[in-house]
């Protein structure tokens, strides 16, 4: 690639330097990295804007503010969803041309480029065989080539709506056609026989496009006489080919041929999608294999915490951390976000903890699927709580799934799968921990067989799943009734959210206080027949012993309301809890 290194004064205004810029990828049509455009001609103005007058740089930073919109592809508002997989990007190429030229008002500036070009064509060369000077054919670029286009459609109906299905634009096809054309007219025709002549607006779409691509191959060229007629002619090269089928040919292969980075990294393309540290494990360890993300997606900063300030998810944060690509949504399957995912290219998406469910155009866009890491034993706790839901069912083993995502819930085809044990004092927060790890190595371990086909997802039990949702704020209130295993297993369910909910009510009229239960354990005592669920049996530095409906649960750790972590010792310090006192559901917030 060229040297980008520019000065703004050199160009008649933001439009010539976004031209310049795209012509110095080198790259196909479809595969214009827009995103990359935009970071370079905003970090040429960042340099330079200051060297402007006032009307000039007020004229890039509004181009400037117009490519930040191009770059999330939300410049391109249409009337009605359009299924992107269906859609040739090259015709968005040409929509995008089209609504910036509406968007900046370019009447005007075609006009003063207009007067330019005035002035540039006073040069006269003469002929060979003598005679008066002739006008010297100048090349036209790509916007005047895109405003002709835009004539054109406009006598087929429709000029702003360019979208067709692929299936009706045989590009290929379109190619040869064109080169036997201008075989056939001597090699020289002008633009609007050549495109227009049926008036048919899938010719003039198919045909324009065509025509794009036989001036990146250089066969042929589009030249202006004057500020007249734009007239197309073979190029030089045009006679290195046979026929229309050899160019057919040629472009087949421009048209798939992969974009070439020098900076290409080792290993497959992944797109890493996730959110909670359950996800950060495996994103460090794909870094330190150097098969890192093309691509890290997570959901935006959340308000958190007593301030409810923005805080970044932790996935995104270690995103930053290693400095890799991250796209922040609360809609992956938003045509902004699919348009990120594919100019990433995957070979394929990984999610872990993503929280968001993936449609069909995603799930197809990459040729190894969409794979997740799912923190249960599939088709066991399929759903958003598998971690919770082990626990609070008196599980003693559980594990993570690597699985190819289809349509349904956790349903897809397993490809391995890794078992973890879990303790009798484990809370979701140190299984969570111990999973995350687990993710990370089973991960590290079966996506290399799987991409070179040594591992083949067999299909899962769906006769024995079993589902859970996500937690909500009442899956926290302690639910005394229960046996005592139970009610330990549910204080350890809920450590990180939505926490162990309860409320105690001394004997003496005193207001309830509400507790988060942090620790548990189940005791060896025995209630009297009769005693209530929630009835205070011992308080001692050793803890609180609480009656169940089966049993007893001594407490460890609690955190008053608005207050910090405590060990039952110091909580007793500062209150006096006695036998007879009762633990109740906290009162519902209004």
């Amino acid at each position: 690639m060229q040297d980008l290194r520019v000065d703004l004064a050199a160009f008649q205004g933001p439009l010539d330097l976004l031209l310049h810029l795209v012509i110095q990828e080198e790259v196909d049509v479809q595969d214009i990295p827009i995103a990359r455009i935009a970071d370079r001609f905003l970090e040429i103005c960042r340099t330079q804007v200051e060297r402007l007058d006032v009307d000039r740089a007020g004229e890039y930073l509004v181009m400037a503010t117009q490519l930040l919109v191009l770059k999330s592809r939300a410049l391109l508002p249409r009337d009605t969803p359009v299924d992107l997989e269906d859609i040739d990007p090259r015709l968005d190429l040409v929509r995008q041309l089209l609504e910036y030229r509406r968007f900046k008002g370019a009447a005007a500036e075609l006009a003063d480029r207009a007067e330019v070009q005035a002035q540039r064509l006073q040069a006269r060369v003469p002929k060979a065989a003598g005679g008066p000077p002739a006008e010297e054919d100048l090349e036209v670029d790509l916007f005047v080539l895109v405003e002709a286009f835009q004539r054109l459609l406009r006598e087929t109906g429709d000029d702003e709506f360019v979208a067709m299905p692929k299936e009706r634009l045989p590009i290929t096809h379109f190619v040869g056609h064109i080169f036997d054309e201008l075989v056939r007219l001597g090699g020289r025709v002008r633009f609007t026989e050549l495109l227009g002549s049926a008036r048919d607006r899938t010719y003039v779409i198919g045909a324009f496009l065509a025509l794009l691509e036989l001036i990146k191959l250089r066969r042929v060229r589009a030249v202006q006489e004057g500020l007249g007629e734009i007239y197309i002619e073979l190029g030089e090269a045009a006679t290195d080919l046979a026929t229309a089928e050899d160019l057919e040919e040629q472009a087949v292969r421009a048209l798939d041929a992969p974009e070439i980075h020098e900076d290409e990294a080792p290993g497959p393309r992944i797109v890493f999608m996730g959110s909670p540290e359950f996800a950060v494990p495996t994103l460090r360890s794909l870094v330190a294999a150097r098969w890192s993300p093309r691509l890290v997606i997570t959901p935006p900063p959340r308000r958190a915490g007593r301030g409810r300030g923005a805080r970044q998810v932790p996935l995104a944060q270690a995103a930053d951390d290693l400095q890799l690509p991250l796209h922040r949504t609360n809609d992956v399957n938003g045509r902004a976000s699919l348009a990120e995912v594919a100019a990433a290219r995957p070979d394929v998406v990984v999610t872990a903890g993503f929280g968001q469910k993936l449609g069909a155009d995603l799930l197809a866009l990459p040729p190894r699927g969409c794979l997740n890491l799912h923190a249960s034993l599939l088709p066991r706790y399929r759903g958003a709580s598998p971690i919770a839901a082990a626990i609070r069912a008196g599980e003693s083993r559980t594990g993570v799934t690597l699985f190819r995502m289809d349509e349904e819930l956790d349903h897809g085809p397993v490809i391995a799968a890794r078992e973890v044990p879990i303790g009798p004092g484990d809370t979701a927060d140190d299984l969570s921990r111990r999973m995350a790890e687990a993710a990370a190595q089973l991960l590290m371990e079966a996506l290399p067989a799987y991409l070179e086909g040594r591992l083949e997802p067999v299909p899962q039990e769906h006769a024995e799943a079993t589902y859970v949702g996500r937690l909500c704020k009442e899956d926290g209130v302690i639910e005394w009734r229960q046996p005592a295993a139970r009610v330990h297993d549910q204080i350890r369910s809920v450590t990180s959210w939505p926490g162990a909910q309860t409320a105690w009510q001394p004997k003496v009229r005193h207001a309830a206080l509400a507790l988060l239960v942090l620790q548990s354990e189940v005791a060896a005592v025995v209630p009297p027949g009769g005693t209530t669920p929630g009835v205070v049996l011992e308080a001692g530095p050793e803890g609180i012993v609480v009656a169940c409906g089966e049993g007893a649960v001594r407490v460890l750790q609690v955190r008053p309301a608005g207050g910090r972590a405590l060990a039952v010792r110091d909580f007793l310090n500062a209150r006096r809890v006695v036998a007879g006192d009762r633990f109740v559901a906290p009162a519902r917030e209004a």
